[in-house]
């Protein structure tokens, strides 16, 4: 961390404030840490400083102000912190209301070392961003929906939250095949769907149902015709010298990828929406 960060602290267990300002400052660099023991005195130390701070690593259960209230009145303001929650709480309606009120991340007590490090660090390399805002549909029997800008933050964001909520935890091998092709599926729609406009919405869903999980990804772009993209599994060293010639980032193993990754993957007619199904019991598929 070369730059000078400024973070701010949030939580009323002084042992456990020390310990998160003591462990974020070996990341090193140009770190300015404060502490507060609650939102208001988080205010408090907002409204004295003479520079805005670029993070909040924010408790939730805090007396008289506690962590949603300081988030609900950071969004009003339109502060331009990014925010990271962290509570002992693993409750799926206080995690989606975080999401809602512009939390960028959200860390569960106890929290290791390693992931308060890891998470801190990434959101401090995406802050231009982090304050993008979200449209956030949430349907406790198993449906999830983020809609924002064209903007990797927003993916990160999706998929973070995701994540974390009870009713959509998958089970490993499948969670992290699922979460590559939404990777790759997000990033084609953002980059190719939406060319990066930021103007217009990228649209990402999840259903669980008895089995599967179904994930869609919708754009606001041109689409495009899905049978005339290449397999660059056929000539890789080719695939790469044409990405390259036409200014395209590494990969672009996208939809041969995900068909490797996901049972079936639907596209619509114009191209710019897509479904992609895994079935979580192998006996299923081989059935369909």
């Amino acid at each position: 961390m070369s730059t000078g960060y400024r973070i701010l602290v949030v939580e009323d267990m002084p042992a456990l404030r020390a310990h998160v300002a003591e462990t974020l400052r070996d990341l090193g660099g140009q770190l300015v840490i404060e502490t507060a023991g609650d939102g208001r005195e988080a205010l408090d130390r907002i409204e004295a400083a003479t520079e805005p701070f670029h993070l909040l690593v924010c408790d939730i259960i805090m007396p008289r102000m506690d962590g949603e209230q300081l988030l609900a009145e950071l969004r009003k303001r339109a502060y331009p912190a990014a925010v990271i929650m962290l509570t002992a709480l693993g409750q799926d309606d206080v995690i989606v209301r975080c999401l809602r009120h512009g939390a960028c991340d959200y860390l569960v007590k106890p929290v290791g070392i390693d992931a308060l490090l890891l998470v801190v660090a990434n959101t401090l390399q995406h802050l231009p961003v982090a304050g993008t805002e979200l449209d956030v549909e949430y349907d406790p029997h198993g449906w999830f929906e983020v809609t924002g800008g064209s903007d990797a933050s927003v993916l990160y964001r999706y998929r973070r939250f995701l994540g974390l909520l009870e009713r959509f935890r998958i089970p490993e091998p499948a969670a992290g095949e699922v979460r590559l092709a939404l990777e790759e599926l997000g990033r084609n729609a953002i980059e190719w769907g939406n060319r990066n406009d930021p103007g217009k919405k990228v649209k990402f869903g999840c259903r669980i149902l008895p089995g599967k999980v179904i994930v869609y990804i919708e754009d606001e772009g041109q689409g495009f015709n899905i049978s005339k993209v290449p397999d660059p599994s056929i000539d890789p060293l080719a695939h790469i010298e044409s990405r390259k010639n036409e200014g395209k980032r590494l990969g672009g193993y996208g939809i041969h990828l995900i068909r490797n990754l996901m049972d079936k993957l639907v596209y619509d007619a114009r191209g710019n929406r897509v479904v992609a199904i895994k079935y979580l019991d192998r006996a299923t598929t081989a059935s369909h």
